[in-house]
């Protein structure tokens, strides 16, 4: 978080499962999960500057990015003003670096750095958990995002317990250049339930990825990503993050850079591959100047 001239800035962290298992159906329709996630050092970054005139107003770098009713900022910051009132308008820019549908949390990300940077812009509510519920309407993964750190998350993955990860912390992510529906996802394992295949051991092991099977039936470059990551790269774990369609390799020290060229010249230029490593709590990367 970094103070600007007239507002405030934040770094909005994507995520990676490393570990997620469907625990059931709820009667809400949800499943009901336990997944361990972690914060990591690719992200958005979000400018909230105050304004005289009582509107709220969003602006983002990628024109993709919707601006309407739907759109995760402006949803936050309005429920934001309904649970604790705000004092004057509020405008959003929001520098977009994650690929959206990725399954890495960008939008969940940068609803969490609406409320915390509101919270910290006017001194209100008293305690980040006053934030818990407004996040947890915004969805399931928003409540981990004001966390900021590694955590065990239940339910429908709205209810977290911060817990480090004592695993490797250096790792490579690729993204396809597709997404891959969540409800669908979670669909097709109803119809075919079986649980992940688990890797690794204590202490971090072993772990597994419930959506992984039915996801890898229908979606080859997601399987054949997964395998190359574990074979030709030699992650120490390789894995499907939630339900895809992002994919990554974690090792105890930061990938070489030949690895990284090696991946980019295997999945070509429509895949997005980026090294990261794994957040320690409340830790971000610098930010380096405005750019709006």
């Amino acid at each position: 978080m970094k103070a600007t001239s007239g507002g405030i800035q934040l770094f909005a962290p994507a995520k990676i499962n490393l570990d997620l298992r469907i625990l059931g159906r709820r009667s809400d329709g949800f499943h009901e999960i336990s997944t361990r996630m972690a914060p990591i050092s690719l992200g958005d970054r979000l400018r909230v500057i105050p304004r005289s005139d009582g509107e709220l107003a969003f602006h983002c770098d990628d024109p993709r990015i919707p601006g309407g009713e739907e759109n995760l900022v402006l949803r936050a910051a309005r429920l934001f003003a309904a649970s604790f009132g705000l004092p004057c308008g509020f405008t959003f820019l929001l520098e977009k670096r994650l690929p959206s549908g990725a399954g890495l949390g960008g939008g969940s990300s940068d609803a969490a750095a609406t409320l915390l940077a509101l919270r910290s812009l006017l001194g209100y509510p008293s305690s980040v958990n006053a934030l818990m519920p407004a996040a947890a309407s915004l969805g399931s993964d928003v409540p981990f995002f004001l966390v900021q750190r590694s955590a065990l998350c239940r339910g429908r993955g709205e209810i977290v317990h911060p817990e480090p990860w004592p695993g490797p912390r250096h790792g490579l992510v690729l993204f396809p250049g597709f997404s891959v529906p969540t409800p669908w996802a979670y669909h097709a394992y109803a119809r075919n339930p079986r649980p992940g295949e688990e890797r690794g051991a204590p202490p971090w092991g072993p772990v597994r990825n419930d959506l992984e099977p039915a996801v890898f039936r229908k979606y080859l470059w997601i399987a054949e990503a997964q395998k190359w990551l574990r074979n030709e790269a030699k992650a120490a774990l390789a894995m499907m993050s939630g339900s895809g369609s992002s994919v990554f390799g974690l090792w105890d020290r930061a990938p070489d850079p030949h690895l990284l060229a090696r991946a980019r010249l295997f999945f070509g230029p429509e895949a997005w591959i980026e090294p990261f490593s794994i957040l320690d709590g409340g830790t971000a990367p610098p930010l380096r100047g405005d750019s709006f």
